[in-house]
């Protein structure tokens, strides 16, 4: 597997969307890595030649409200399918904001081995993204994704003066407090 790099650190700020002026700071991370396959009750059936999986919630990737938790969410594919996200789950992704539901992945656009950062995404508590797999690769196949990242635990700003550097910061004044602006579900058409 490449090289996991970490966009958070310890102890820094970030402001999650759609949540704006609602400050966290980040008192802990650690790496995870899942496969699906790896439940009791596999999520992916068998997908013929031609067919489709239909959207599955992969809820398991869900992250924690208590404490709170923020992962950082990077995927690959194997097997030659192509895959389309939602998330939230019922917000079509990775497509044009005129045609969002034309965007997904391939094991040549983002492997299993090396997942691309550019088709990661973020997710709190209440989101988890649902998968679309069509199978277009002359045989049956049983859809596998591999998820790896990392899982912050957050501690919500409540000190005012701490909140008016963080404020600072967005504005461009001094004195501040740099803080890192997540977007969940990423960037949604107006």
């Amino acid at each position: 597997m490449g090289e996991l790099e970490n966009p958070l650190k310890g102890y820094w700020y970030v402001e999650l969307s759609p949540h704006p002026d609602e400050f966290y700071q980040i008192v802990d991370y650690e790496a995870f890595e899942y496969e699906t396959g790896d439940e009791p009750t596999a999520y992916f059936s068998e997908v013929a030649s031609g067919s489709e999986s239909g959207f599955v919630a992969i809820d398991i990737l869900e992250p924690s409200s208590k404490p709170p938790r923020l992962y950082y969410v990077l995927w690959g594919v194997k097997d030659g399918c192509k895959y389309y996200l939602k998330l939230d789950t019922g917000t079509n992704r990775l497509g044009l904001d005129e045609d969002k539901d034309i965007g997904y992945i391939t094991n040549e656009k983002s492997p299993y081995f090396d997942p691309n950062p550019a088709y990661a995404f973020w997710l709190i508590a209440n989101w988890y993204p649902a998968i679309n797999v069509k199978n277009e690769t002359g045989g049956t196949v049983t859809p596998k994704i591999w998820f790896r990242g990392f899982k912050y635990d957050l501690v919500k700003v409540t000190d005012p003066e701490i909140i008016r550097l963080l404020r600072n910061f967005k504005k461009g004044l001094s004195p501040s407090i740099p803080v890192k602006r997540i977007t969940i579900g990423g960037v949604i058409a107006k």
